[in-house]
């Protein structure tokens, strides 16, 4: 005797098809809240061509018309004057390797060094002076001749609250031509 199946397949389809949609806009609607989260509102991405570097600019704390430009390239303010980042562009004429350069330059009067990091592509070193913390990272381009760099100094009470934001921008840091 053979078995016989009660009712149609057509609502068991229907209900599969009905979870795999669920699913797909589950699946796409958390992509897109990560994506979002990727890109929080407030940032930016700031190029300069002449200074041959790209980064992400959190212009929610920053002004992009807060920037002077001088001859070692831009500095940007926040509005009370308390932090700021300097975009610029260095030669390196005698093609030093990152680690050779930052100590050619050194660091800067009355510092003290809390971090350095060099790799064949960069260096990243950070220090405290007079009650700021300074950041400075450059990327050498892949002629060896220029470095992209920025630094951010911002007052040493408020690290832990300038930590993602400097982080975020030193990661970002490109080169373009």
């Amino acid at each position: 005797m053979r078995a016989e199946r009660t009712g149609t397949t057509e609502p068991r389809m229907t209900a599969i098809v009905f979870a795999l949609v669920l699913a797909a806009m589950g699946t796409a609607a958390c992509h897109d809240v990560a994506a979002a989260a990727e890109r929080p509102s407030g940032w930016g991405r700031y190029r300069d061509r002449q200074l041959g570097m790209a980064f992400d600019f959190p212009s929610h704390i920053f002004s992009l018309k807060s920037g002077e430009e001088g001859r070692e390239g831009v500095v940007f303010s926040t509005p009370d004057s308390r932090a700021r980042i300097r975009a610029f562009a260095v030669r390196n004429e005698a093609n030093d390797t990152p680690r050779e350069f930052l100590g050619k330059v050194g660091r800067p009067e009355g510092a003290r060094f809390t971090y350095v990091r060099t790799t064949n592509r960069f260096f990243a070193a950070s220090g405290t002076r007079d009650g700021n913390i300074f950041y400075s990272r450059c990327n050498f381009h892949a002629r060896g001749q220029r470095a992209s760099c920025f630094q951010m100094d911002y007052p040493q009470a408020e690290k832990r609250a300038w930590d993602a934001t400097v982080t975020r921008i030193s990661l970002s840091l490109t080169a373009v031509d």
